[in-house]
């Protein structure tokens, strides 16, 4: 004979049932308030959140989990009061857990109401959000830092083109004043005045010429002309040329093959070689000597240049490759050499690293596909 439950015993154990789902709910904490916002009972899901054990919290006021300026502000009894007006309240804002620590929490309050609807207390309901909160603020951070490059960038752009107009004339005054000079016998300080003037000139347009290649690497847009060439002149060619401009720097050159041709853009690859082997110069002492080696392996060729001077401390060499960084401030440049020389590697296809010899200095390896 089948066991009859009564209507009341069966409203029991839904009631029960219920109580023990709430109590079980571990990514919400659910709790009861009465009607002036002291707590009443506590889920494993409030204690995960919160840090309290049900016997550590309940009877307090809920008030205990608001920030010092929001109990100041009376803001808990106004969420109570606009819960009891429209039935609900619900906000997003910072809560603090028993150890002091603060959590970005989702807060639902919804007011309780028997048959005769008395107001008899509140249900809470919070979720903490922390971690969408942070990954937002992160995402917003990005985001601005993004602008921040691309307005830098679109000034950069601009302010290269400008002057490049006027440093045109610049070059071309000085031209003309050599030529209206030829026939003059100029003092020294007439002749070292003109030709600083010119060698000041040269330098602005090489960092302007910079500036350029550097917005029209990040933005995609600088092209390439390939052709085939042979790298050994490139390289004996480029390295005669930089022992013409510093004589007080051995450049040393070592090209293991006799021919060895790569489908390039000299251009560029020219000035991958000429940033390399002034940035050795940069930061090599007067005297020092700077290798420069030619191979090549596995379909590959390989530029190597190697300076015996300062070389990089541990805590830059993860970043020597970014624009404007420099890992030695003090001497002169925008840190943007490095930045477009791996640019231009890269947009053949190839691969630059530095090294570090135990015996001191830099060597950067680059690596160019042939084919």
């Amino acid at each position: 004979m089948a066991v009859r439950t009564e209507p009341k015993e069966a409203a029991r154990e839904e009631v029960d049932q219920f109580r023990l789902l709430v109590e079980s709910v571990r990514d919400y904490a659910i709790f009861h308030l009465d009607t002036e916002g002291v707590i009443r009972s506590w889920n494993i899901g409030a204690e995960r959140i919160k840090g309290y054990r049900a016997h550590e919290i309940i009877g307090k006021h809920f008030s205990t989990f608001y920030p010092e300026a929001d109990v100041l502000a009376g803001k808990p009894p106004r969420e109570l009061a606009i819960a009891t007006e429209e039935g609900r309240y619900e906000e997003e804002g910072w809560r603090i857990r028993k150890d002091g620590s603060r959590f970005w929490a989702n807060v639902v309050i919804t007011a309780l109401r028997d048959p005769a609807g008395e107001l008899v207390g509140f249900a809470k309901v919070t979720r903490d959000l922390t971690e969408r909160k942070n990954a937002e603020e992160h995402r917003a951070k990005l985001l601005a830092a993004e602008e921040a490059v691309a307005i830098r960038d679109e000034f950069l752009r601009v302010a290269a083109h400008e002057l490049k107009t006027p440093l045109t004339g610049a070059k071309i005054g000085v031209q003309l004043l050599r030529r209206s000079f030829e026939n003059v016998d100029l003092t020294s300080g007439q002749t070292l005045a003109l030709d600083t003037i010119g060698t000041q000139i040269n330098k602005i347009t090489t960092l302007v010429g910079r500036l350029l290649d550097t917005t029209r690497l990040d933005a995609g847009v600088l092209p390439l002309d390939r052709v085939d060439v042979d790298l050994v002149d490139l390289v004996r060619n480029g390295a005669e040329l930089w022992r013409t401009l510093s004589d007080r720097h051995e450049i040393l050159v070592t090209c293991f093959p006799q021919r060895l041709v790569a489908h390039v853009d000299p251009l560029r690859i020219e000035e991958v070689l000429s940033n390399l082997i002034d940035n050795a110069i940069k930061y090599s002492p007067a005297g020092g000597r700077i290798d420069v080696d030619l191979d090549h392996s596995a379909g590959a060729a390989t530029i190597k240049v190697r300076d015996h001077g300062l070389g990089v401390g541990p805590e830059h060499r993860a970043r020597l490759f970014e624009p404007f960084y420099q890992a030695h401030p003090d001497r002169s440049g925008m840190g943007l050499g490095l930045h477009i020389t791996r640019g231009f590697v890269e947009m053949h296809g190839g691969t630059i690293a530095a090294e570090f010899p135990e015996d001191g200095g830099t060597r950067f390896v680059v690596s160019l596909p042939l084919a």
